[in-house]
């Protein structure tokens, strides 16, 4: 599984009081476990905002839409 960084071009749409992930979080440290209708399904482990500051948030699968992937970092191919 690759270790990746996503950027999004813009948050994740999330519900007040009801947010699944921070709701400004636009970059996501994962790993890729799939790769499904044009999206990357992907294991969160850690979020920040914008700045880069760091965000608290439980670890999620997301699937990501390419439609929101500004681009992604490859960290590693382990």
């Amino acid at each position: 599984m690759t270790r990746v960084r996503v950027f999004l071009s813009t948050p994740l749409y999330t519900v007040r009081g009801q947010e699944h992930v921070p709701s400004d979080a636009v970059i996501m440290d994962g790993r890729v476990t799939d790769r499904v209708g044009g999206g990357l399904i992907v294991s969160v482990d850690t979020y920040a905002d914008g700045t880069g500051r760091p965000l608290e948030g439980a670890p999620r699968n997301l699937y990501l839409p390419a439609s929101k992937i500004d681009h992604v970092q490859l960290l590693d191919e382990s």
